[in-house]
């Protein structure tokens, strides 16, 4: 592929590792990007983003415009949904998703009605709006990460304090993939715009673009789109063609020379990085109102009979697209770059956001060959980008061994497949790190119900308890009050028994002293009588 003889304009630094793959870029990078006839479905996946899933806001049976919201946020860590054209919505159920798992996930369908027709737009003059406006016409618009990984991309804005670069990643180093590519060289003036757009969220923000030699044509039309806006902040940085250069850490300590430290993001360094079709979907939901609803996809492979880049709407099924492209059955579909991607398994699974290529592939790719034992040559330690140890990962998550593993940082890798395509024995090495990753995740996920449950069962024995002491300690009060009022009434008994005996007693004495004084009168008497 021909290499851009332009100068970077800012120092390029080195990165560990790293690879240089067949690029098959010239296959479909050639025709401008085109659109394909509408699918009669569209599988519309709730969970196509990262984080939560959305929460359906539409019904079976309602109809519904293109731009139309019809799944809302669940979180932050969510996205809106929008319906990708006009249509009735025919069900909202299980359908096989965009998953290496192949699993099944809650899908909105829409039958198209084939007008594409949008709903009311509302576009604004941004420079009018606050910060916040912006950032929440952003979010309602369901904008994510276009580079593959889909994260939500208001939560990326929301830091101001301490960010003074913006990196726009243009450098789009997977083979067979395309589409940033197309999109600079004939958008490049709107995704600049839309880097603006972010710029103005900040204040005195340097905008740098990293982009690959292998890129020419792009280049220029970035210089041209630049011109044409005056932004004086923008540099232009060319970096060699190496495999993963657009790794978000990777191309960061590229231009910078900074390396993103261990548990931390780039936003601690003072960098917020978007892929260029994130900034071009920034510019569109702003300057036009338009939410995400469609994006370009690579179309390629050697069963693929029209490659190219097309604009394809969200959830169209591939079998639609093997279809619409003339294209024959293929062995293996493969959404994403041969490196990072994965084979899809079923045609009816409808493409997601983070969709950026379709390989349609009969040949055998690296990842498929026969997997011999390990022969420690150390290759994929030198292909590293990340200066991990590959070769202990793989031992350790092999063995269950997720402690060590994670003393070996197995959460610092990217999962770039190099390692993988350098090893002369064909081992799956990315799978192995993958398997590692999800069981400790999933360990840490039941870590934290049984946690939640003991703190319950613990909560529910103390609340036995407690009871059982207030039960003991009532009835020991009660006990003590019939004590206390036995021993009154004793002591009343007591004192009326020593008043009864008191007056007996005087009772008594005066009866005695009556009794001695009738005597005393009976002697008188007798002594009178005498005389």
């Amino acid at each position: 592929m021909e290499r851009s003889n332009f100068t970077s304009e800012i120092p390029i630094f080195n990165i560990p590792g790293g690879i240089h793959p067949a690029e098959h870029k010239t296959e479909s990078n050639s025709q401008p990007i085109r659109k394909l006839p509408l699918a009669k479905q569209l599988v519309i996946n709730l969970k196509g983003q990262a984080g939560n899933r959305s929460v359906a806001t539409v019904e079976v049976g309602d109809y519904v415009l293109k731009g139309q919201v019809i799944a809302e946020n669940d979180g932050i860590f969510s996205s809106y949904q929008h319906a990708p054209s006009s249509g009735t919505v025919i069900a909202i159920e299980k359908r096989p998703i965009a998953h290496p798992s192949g699993l099944e996930d809650l899908c909105i369908i829409i039958e198209t009605d084939g007008q594409d027709k949008w709903c009311d737009l509302s576009p604004v003059d941004y420079k009018n709006l606050q910060r916040e406006q912006i950032l929440a016409r952003i979010f309602e618009a369901g904008i994510v990460g276009l580079g593959g990984a889909s994260f939500p991309s208001h939560i990326k804005l929301k830091r101001e304090q301490g960010i003074d670069t913006l990196i726009i990643n243009a450098a789009e180093c997977e083979p067979y993939i395309t589409c940033d590519d197309r999109l600079l060289q004939e958008n490049a003036k709107q995704v600049l715009a839309g880097a603006q757009i972010v710029a103005h969220l900040f204040h005195n923000l340097n905008i740098v673009i990293g982009i690959e030699d292998n890129k020419p044509a792009a280049i220029e039309a970035l210089k041209k789109a630049r011109q044409e806006l005056q932004l004086d902040n923008l540099k232009i940085a060319v970096v060699p063609t190496k495999y993963p250069s657009g790794g978000e850490k990777q191309l960061i300590q590229l231009l910078t020379g900074k390396q993103v430290p261990h548990g931390k993001l780039p936003a601690d360094l003072g960098i917020i990085m978007h892929n260029v079709g994130t900034c071009f979907a920034i510019y569109e939901a702003i300057i036009h109102g338009k939410p995400l609803v469609e994006r370009i996809v690579t179309l390629t492979g050697d069963a693929c009979s029209n490659k190219g880049n097309y604009r394809i709407p969200f959830g169209t099924p591939i079998e639609h697209l093997i279809k619409a492209t003339e294209s024959q059955l293929a062995n293996k579909y493969i959404m994403g770059g041969p490196m990072m991607g994965y084979e899809l398994q079923s045609l009816s699974i409808g493409i997601v956001k983070a969709t950026n290529c379709i390989i349609m592939n009969n040949k055998q790719l690296p990842a498929n060959q026969s997997v011999l034992p390990c022969i420690r040559c150390g290759e994929c330690m030198n292909a590293c980008p990340a200066e991990l140890l590959p070769q202990q990962l793989y031992w350790h998550s092999k063995a269950d061994e997720f402690d060590k593993a994670e003393d070996y940082n197995l959460f610092d890798c990217i999962e770039c497949g190099a390692c993988a395509y350098v090893c002369p024995s064909n081992i799956p090495l990315v799978q192995y790190y993958r398997y590692a990753k999800s069981t400790i995740r999933n360990n840490r996920v039941e870590k934290i119900k049984a946690d939640k449950a003991r703190q319950r069962h613990e909560a529910r024995l103390e609340r036995i308890e407690r009871v059982k002491r207030e039960k003991a300690e009532k009835h020991q009060k009660a006990a003590e009050a019939r004590r206390k009022a036995a021993q009154a009434t004793g002591q009343d008994d007591a004192k009326k028994a020593a008043v009864a005996a008191a007056l007996a007693r005087v009772q008594a004495k005066k009866a005695q002293q009556e009794k001695t004084a009738d005597k005393a009168d009976c002697v008188d008497n007798n002594k009178q009588e005498s005389s």
